[in-house]
């Protein structure tokens, strides 16, 4: 098994290579990524299951923002795979974000019999848990920045957030978006989840946020089934100034630091594949 050196290091080198291919902007921009600690041999019948799901969520991305393959094997040996795409983006946008997760997953957690990665508009995820229709909530990754605000501002974003919770379940994909006065906010959750589910995930998104981010005038919080942003105007969904991660739940325990003060930080989280240790990135 990989060493924390070494998996800090491979974090580093993909931080480097987002920051090259476009900045913090970066459509694949990455977030954090989840390897089980449970592995499978090269050549085994699982490693085929995971060839084949992952194959099959690279060769849909082009047609839908969202679908989930089980490979055919028997059940022991089944492996379980899903891909969800920010549904207002191009298919072409999220081809090119699920090819990229593919990559990461491939390097981050070669071997690993469930893995998981985040990028800025995309998602991966496969294993042979129960994990597909089930809610999770389990907040994975915060973060609040921007320039400071005031009362006001903070009261737009809470009236910004709470339009995506009230909005109508959306038809395909789970996107949602809002605003209210100079502040625009957005969530999406993930395709398995149903509309009821979908909800509770993005108000539980939204809570985070409101609770979590003061006067902040940007913020996003990741949970285990769904996501959420809110931003001033102007601002792109970006502008953050600092990170906060280590009041999510994360038990930080070894983190390095890269170009530009960039704190990489080796987390565990619990939750959403307990057994799983995220790597988390965060700008500062």
């Amino acid at each position: 098994m990989a060493t924390a050196t070494s998996v800090a290091a491979t974090l580093l080198l993909s931080l480097l290579l987002a920051r090259a291919r476009g900045g913090d902007d970066d459509y694949s921009g990455f977030v954090y990524a989840g390897c089980s600690q449970g592995r499978y041999e090269s050549g085994s019948q699982y490693a085929s299951g995971v060839e084949s799901v992952l194959t099959s969520v690279a060769n849909s991305a082009p047609y839908s923002p969202y679908a989930n393959f089980t490979s055919p094997s028997p059940s022991s040996s089944s492996v379980v795979g899903l891909y969800q795409c920010r549904s207002d983006l191009p298919a072409a946008v999220c081809r090119g974000c699920v090819r990229s997760a593919i990559s990461r997953l491939s390097s981050l957690c070669a071997w690993a019999a469930g893995g998981a990665v985040q990028l800025r508009t995309c998602f991966v995820r496969y294993g042979n848990d129960t994990f597909l229709g089930k809610q999770d909530t389990t907040v994975l990754f915060k973060k609040c920045g921007g320039s400071p605000g005031d009362a006001g501002g903070a009261a737009m974003r809470d009236s910004a957030l709470g339009a995506l919770v009230a909005a109508a379940a959306p038809a395909g994909g789970g996107y949602r978006a809002g605003g209210s006065g100079g502040v625009q906010a957005m969530s999406q959750c993930v395709g398995d989840l149903d509309a009821k589910a979908c909800s509770d995930c993005v108000s539980a998104a939204s809570g985070q946020l409101k609770a979590g981010c003061g006067y902040a005038t940007a913020g996003e919080v990741y949970l285990g089934k769904c996501y959420a942003r809110f931003w001033a105007n102007g601002g792109g969904g970006g502008g953050f100034s600092s990170g906060a991660a280590g009041s999510n739940g994360y038990r930080f325990v070894r983190s390095l630091y890269g170009e530009h003060g960039g704190r990489l930080a080796l987390a565990v989280a619990g939750g959403f594949f307990t057994s799983m240790a995220y790597f988390t990135l965060v700008l500062m």
